[in-house]
């Protein structure tokens, strides 16, 4: 089975109905961004639009995340979706009507738009009516930018009660407006953090080094390992989602190592550093720490200095489910026709702990094109001109009720 052609219509109908509202909510959250663990203003907003289009809302379901329920029939399967609602300590350049208005904070990353989207999603599922052959849950995450929000609400619960047979996700991207980009396979690495603490070697009789000096030094050498670089102008935005497209075996054995100090925080010891590092497969990171350890020997080792190497945080791989993705991606390409890319490698620098959901659940996740560059939006995450061309909220909308239909429809998922 898969999604009929009228209720492919249907959503149509109904994410146009719903996209002046989602433009407005989207305007709201961003003007008023809320930190991670400070969102209360957001979820009560959230709260609010999902309880006047009839769904049942669970608050405080980890932090300020919210679980939004469409119950059809409890005895039918149950399919979720997850957005995130969290800003960034970054300060806005745009000069645009919904600017932030809180000084040194923005929705940098578009979950405005994720939010506003989840909303616009339930809006449509109100809508459909008796087409909804199953229920619905719709997890508004907190939290996402600390990479604590998803562990948070499955510990809540969010995962329970019923237990949903597939979940999905989204991301805003510089991929063109309209355009949805998907994979069978990797969609974000995971990463490994550590943390370095140098100290002087005892048996050492000569001068002691100066062991931020010696910090930096190691941070410039292990940053300057990296072949891939984050791109930093639309032009190299652009060549990478064609290289995702495209899918080159370099970029499939990907390694990017991170190395800084936060010589300012209180609780930083002189000599004490971070390193991150994120690869296309664990054979690589095993690698790449291999190559850290080394290079940590040789310049401790020249500078007659002690290091101590010790893991302080891991994300796992965000993998779409690859039965879950070939099941829906028929209703995919019904819906979305040209306007579906395959990228066949993954973008090598952020990470998603949506992944943490996907370890007991099936998931898979979309890229959603929010880039215009004749509106001067490009969508690139994490920088303080990031925007977005609004339509995307309709084709976010579009995409992820097509998910979660299809994902009903089909009894080889409903009958795990």
């Amino acid at each position: 089975m898969s999604v009929s052609a009228p209720t492919h219509l249907a959503i149509i109908k109904h994410s146009t109905v719903q996209y002046d509202a989602m433009v407005a909510l989207r305007r709201a959250l961003h003007q008023n961004p809320e930190l991670s663990g400070q969102e209360s203003w957001t979820a009560a907003t959230l709260q609010s639009a999902l309880e006047k289009l009839g769904w049942e809302v669970r608050s405080r379901m980890g932090g300020h995340s919210l679980v939004a329920d469409w119950i059809t029939d409890p005895a039918k399967p149950t399919v979720a979706l997850r957005v995130d609602m969290d800003a960034l300590p970054i300060h806005e350049e745009n000069d645009v009507p919904y600017r932030s208005e809180i000084s040194g904070v923005m929705h940098a990353c578009g979950h405005d738009v994720h939010s506003a989207i989840g909303v616009g999603v339930a809006g449509v599922i109100t809508a459909l009516g008796d087409a909804v052959q199953g229920n619905i849950r719709i997890l508004f995450q907190a939290e996402e930018e600390e990479i604590t929000g998803a562990l948070r609400m499955i510990r809540a619960g969010a995962l329970t009660s019923p237990k949903p047979i597939a979940i999905f996700g989204l991301h805003v991207s510089p991929f063109p407006s309209g355009k949805i980009a998907w994979t069978d396979g990797l969609f974000l690495s995971g990463f490994q953090h550590f943390l370095v603490s140098l100290s002087q070697n005892r048996d050492w009789q000569g001068p002691q080094a100066d062991l931020n000096a010696v910090a930096e030094r190691c941070c410039r050498t292990i940053r300057e390992m990296n072949i891939w670089h984050l791109p930093e102008t639309w032009p190299e935005m652009q060549h990478f989602c064609d290289l995702m497209q495209q899918g080159p075996p370099e970029l499939e054995r990907f390694i990017v190592y991170d190395a800084s100090r936060n010589s300012e925080h209180p609780d930083v010891w002189p000599g004490q550093f971070g390193i991150g590092i994120k690869a296309a497969t664990p054979h690589l990171r095993r690698a790449a720490l291999g190559r850290i350890k080394a290079t940590l020997n040789t310049i401790c080792g020249a500078t007659h200095v002690r290091y101590r190497l010790e893991p302080v945080g891991f994300m796992p791989d965000m993998r779409n489910d690859f039965d879950l993705v070939r099941q829906t991606l028929p209703d995919l390409k019904t819906a979305f026709n040209s306007d579906l890319l395959h990228i066949k490698t993954t973008y090598p620098f952020n990470c998603e702990d949506f992944a943490f959901y996907t370890r007991s659940v099936p998931g898979a996740m979309v890229w959603v094109g929010g880039a215009n560059p004749e509106q001067g939006k490009y969508a690139m995450l994490h920088t303080p001109n990031f925007d977005v061309d609004e339509n995307c909220l309709f084709s976010g909308t579009r995409v992820m009720t097509t998910l979660l239909l299809s994902a009903l429809s089909h009894p080889i998922l409903t009958d795990k």
